[in-house]
């Protein structure tokens, strides 16, 4: 394994024709603008011929690429506007495209049977007849293609978001020295500085920022919110129905997961109780147990991290732990902290090149490591999809669970590696305590974001909610989630959390729980099963090909509708909790 004496940088420079220079970049985008009007021009006269079509699924996928590449400069020291002016043409560029398809879409609706079997007897690649047409009708059968004029004012609307929480200042006074913070620096001080005291400082000096700025953050959620109602009315669709279906799940499959968290609430809390009586308290507060981990003086440098990932799943998959070891090598990776960076981290696909990039702030520490392997999972997963050319952009054809299943697998292989591995039973019980932490972060806290959106969106259609009515709801949420058993609860995660803002991806957050409960599940497949690595790479090869459901059914014989399953799995996080509670 190669070594790092500090995180690494990532290589963007062979990604695009452009590199990373940013007028370069705009000038790329530029030149896709010209390659759809042409094609705009051709499709005004007559329906798309399969080279056109090929044109057209080369474009979609050049947008993708250029969508991933602007998220990885935002990370880097780019002219803000000149960034807002690139997001904004491609948001363009996606909108026209969906235009186009729908023009597409129009004609074939208004074609006779006869001209419709002419036109297809015509295309040899029969899955672009099926990115258009949809049901066992020879003609379209419903309308799935989201309105331009919606797409776009979504995503002016997450760029106004972006724009509002990146231009606030968080004014602290730190050991005498006073300074000026940026959200994302504010962010990541509230929950992972080192002195207990500044964290404490900066989480309250930031909600109270936030405090002031809350009703134009209330203003744009609502406007979001009302606009995917209002879509929905129009197309006599329920607004939670989109997204079960892009993540190929069903609602008993939904239920029966939430379903048997419930069952075992009580000793999820038996946790917060353990935590509490270990501060000497009755109960700890969300920001508690948000940073308790971060108590701990242990620390992972990255090149040790790297090790341990590339350990943990050799016994599972040579293969994954061969393929960490070559992007970390090609530099795919850019774990180096920066003040540019958001808090957590990403993983941006760039399918036609056969890469991705990882952007991480790496900070020595148990969670950073664990994002790390994370992040990992998600390339590994984009690396596995197949790439047929298709009309359908990713993140509609994408499935957050699937993506969600790889990445939370190797995080959790590894977490197990470094608790296995370790004989100090301080540190081993510190590294447990970060393992449950995180595992309630996906049961309860993650679970009490859906509740506010699902409830919001119910809320929404009788009319606007102020500032303080949203703040009132998500906080009755996450009480519910933590089974009332925190003493404070967190009053801004509605507006901390970007996820609530993305224009193309609503109900963002149970994906997190349920792939975090199934890699368990497959987990416990791959010590018994020594044909495992084949199915697991076979069921994410064939993302969005089947539902999720149908795939964990065909590859692994699981039934995601049974609570035994989901069951099964939160037993593992209670022997957990019974292992910490005994070291």
């Amino acid at each position: 394994m190669n070594t790092f004496s500090a995180p690494p940088r990532w290589n963007l420079s062979n990604l695009l024709p452009c590199g990373p220079d940013t007028e370069q970049f705009k000038n790329h985008i530029n030149s896709l603008k010209k390659n759809l009007s042409a094609l705009e021009n051709t499709e005004e006269s007559e329906s798309l011929n399969e080279s056109e079509l090929n044109t057209l699924a080369r474009l979609i996928q050049k947008v993708d690429s250029a969508e991933s590449f602007y998220y990885c400069l935002t990370t880097e020291k780019a002219d803000p506007s000149l960034l807002s002016s690139i997001h904004s043409n491609i948001s363009e560029l996606k909108s026209n495209i969906h235009l186009l398809v729908s023009n597409q879409l129009e004609r074939i609706r208004h074609m006779s049977d006869e001209q419709f079997a002419a036109w297809s007897d015509r295309i040899n690649h029969k899955h672009f007849i099926e990115d258009l047409v949809e049901g066992t009708e020879p003609k379209i059968s419903a309308e799935k293609i989201i309105t331009g004029f919606a797409s776009e004012t979504l995503s002016s609307l997450e760029e106004i978001y972006e724009q509002v929480r990146n231009n606030l200042k968080v004014k602290v006074e730190i050991e005498g020295e006073k300074s000026e913070l940026s959200f994302a620096e504010a962010s990541y001080s509230a929950l992972s500085h080192p002195k207990p005291s500044t964290r404490n400082l900066v989480f309250t000096k930031l909600n109270r920022t936030l405090e002031k700025q809350a009703g134009i953050f209330a203003s744009i959620y609502n406007s979001m919110v009302g606009l995917r109602l209002n879509e929905n009315e129009v197309k006599n669709t329920d607004y939670l129905e989109g997204s079960l279906k892009l993540n190929g799940i069903s609602k008993p499959v939904l239920d029966a997961m939430w379903n048997t968290v419930d069952d075992n609430l009580p000793e999820l809390v038996r946790y917060l109780n353990i935590k509490a009586h270990k501060s000497g308290k009755e109960r700890i507060s969300w920001h508690e147990v948000m940073t308790s981990f971060q108590e701990t003086p242990y620390e992972i440098p990255f090149s040790q991290a790297v090790e341990g990932i590339y350990e943990a799943l050799t016994p599972i998959d040579s293969n994954q732990s061969k393929f960490i070891k070559e992007i970390i090598r090609r530099g795919w990776v850019d774990a180096e902290p920066r003040d540019t960076k958001p808090p957590g981290g990403f993983c941006a696909p760039f399918m036609p090149e056969g890469e991705s990039r990882i952007s991480i702030n790496y900070d020595n520490s148990i969670d950073s490591a664990r994002r790390l392997a994370h992040e990992l999972g998600h390339a590994w997963h984009f690396k596995q999809m197949k790439k047929s050319p298709s009309l359908r952009f990713s993140d509609e054809t994408f499935e957050m669970t699937t993506a969600e299943t790889a990445s939370i697998f190797f995080e959790t292989a590894y977490i197990d590696y470094v608790i296995e591995n370790t004989n100090d039973v301080s540190v081993k019980k510190t590294i447990l305590g970060a393992k449950i932490d995180r595992s309630l972060n996906y049961l309860m806290a993650i679970r009490g974001a859906f509740w506010f959106e699902n409830r919001f969106y119910e809320y929404r259609k009788k009319g606007p909610l102020d500032d303080k009515q949203i703040e009132e709801l998500s906080l009755q949420c996450q009480k519910e989630a933590y089974g009332n058993g925190l003493s404070e609860y967190e009053p801004f995660i509605w507006i901390k959390y970007v996820q609530f803002y993305q224009a193309n991806i609503p109900f963002y957050n149970y994906p997190y729980p349920l792939g975090f409960l199934l890699s368990i599940g497959l987990l416990k497949q791959a010590e018994k099963d020594n044909l495992f690595s084949r199915k697991f790479q076979s069921f994410l090869n064939e993302t969005g090909l089947l539902p999720l459901e149908q795939l964990v059914e065909k590859h692994f014989s699981i039934s995601l509708s049974q609570p035994e399953f989901w069951q099964q799995s939160i037993q593992n996080i209670t022997q957990d909790i019974e292992q910490y509670s005994s070291l």
